[in-house]
């Protein structure tokens, strides 16, 4: 192994001041809004969502319209999806300048991964998945990270992450879970096979999955080792999940409309993210549950969001918490209503967008 790319790989993460709290990649869901809060909430790193190197490199607007920064939004992970390396390379010199590394996606579970050959489908081409870390590292100026699901099998799992660090990745996110353990069949994350590749590893390795709570992160800390600690579904709920604290999801969601406004959120990202913030409060308010899934103005979410806070001011706040448990697998589905069903299309809208532009 190249010691000057281990060296440079840590020289790297110091250089950032050696994050422990990253907020993750998702699609449409870890806009620069949303970052902003969570970093106010002790977020030591964040990612864009997954941005699609295909549609950059051939869309007008898609990248003004999907990466959206700023100068306080540092550090910042840009994530990428594809399977292309000339086209990542392209993607990833449009927007180097304005990110401190490109990640690339190699854990994406969902159903347009594998029509795209793209996430945790890509993995299965060992040999294109190296090529495209070297190339990648060998044509733009900041450092490659990568993102990865693990195998069924340990030894494979190890065998490629060492393969990725030898490519020249300068740090790997390990999601503890398997591509087949998605939606209905989530199940427990592993951190045992996390903690196999951070002693194995020279490179600094994140760890991703099986966060609820503050103690859920330091005891992952504890039993990994990792040198930080990824969330997104948590966050999603909780974005004040790094500050330790249990803040109110009412008062937060405020916050994250003041954000909203302030950097232009997309409604479809407000939407989705009011959802989460104040589901507890939305199965209890049918109303409001109604009128903010069919919402079209700023206003108009910000005028239930003010509403739901004064409805539930005397709600303790753990209390407010709730949409993730509902999401937790540990027990069987519970069948949906038809305005959940909506509302969970809602939510998917950013997904159905990229598949409608997939045509890989």
């Amino acid at each position: 192994m190249d010691d000057h790319h281990i060296e440079q790989a840590w020289q790297f993460y110091r250089n950032l001041g050696s994050p422990k709290f990253i907020c993750a990649p998702m699609v449409d869901q870890s806009e620069l809004a949303f970052r902003m809060l969570t970093r106010k909430y002790g977020t030591t790193l964040a990612y864009t969502p997954m941005l699609h190197s295909r549609i950059m490199t051939e869309s007008k607007t898609y990248k003004e319209e999907f990466f959206t920064t700023c100068p306080e939004d540092r550090p910042l992970f840009a994530q990428l999806c594809g399977h292309d390396p000339q086209i990542l390379i392209k993607a990833a010199l449009m927007i180097q300048d304005q990110c401190d590394a490109i990640d690339i996606n190699l854990g994406c579970p969902q159903g347009i991964a594998r029509k795209g050959l793209y996430g945790a489908y890509l993995l299965e081409k060992r040999e294109l998945v190296l090529t495209i870390v070297k190339e990648l590292k060998s044509n733009i100026n900041i450092p490659v990270t990568c993102k990865i699901r693990i195998f069924k099998d340990t030894k494979r799992t190890l065998d490629f992450t060492k393969e990725i660090q030898q490519a020249g990745c300068s740090i790997l996110t390990v999601h503890g879970r398997t591509k087949e353990q998605n939606k209905d069949f989530v199940g427990q994350c592993d951190w045992n096979i996390i903690a196999q590749i951070k002693q194995l590893l020279q490179i600094p390795v994140f760890a991703n999955g099986g966060i609820y709570t503050w103690s859920d992160v330091e005891r992952c800390l504890q039993e990994t080792k990792v040198d930080a600690v990824m969330s997104s579904e948590a966050l999603l709920e909780n974005p004040a999940l790094f500050s330790g604290q249990i803040k109110d999801l009412n008062e937060l969601a405020i916050e994250y409309m003041q954000l909203a406004k302030q950097y232009n959120a997309r409604l479809a990202e407000i939407k989705a993210h009011l959802f989460k913030l104040l589901y507890t409060g939305l199965q209890i308010h049918t109303d409001l549950r109604s009128k903010l899934a069919s919402a079209k103005t700023f206003d108009e979410h910000l005028d239930i969001v003010i509403q739901l806070h004064n409805l539930r001011a005397h709600v303790n706040k753990q209390d407010k918490f709730g949409w993730y448990k509902r999401y937790q697998n540990f027990k069987q589905p519970q069948p949906k209503d038809q305005e959940i069903q909506k509302i969970d299309n809602i939510i998917q809208q950013q997904d159905l967008l990229i598949q409608n532009n997939d045509q890989e």
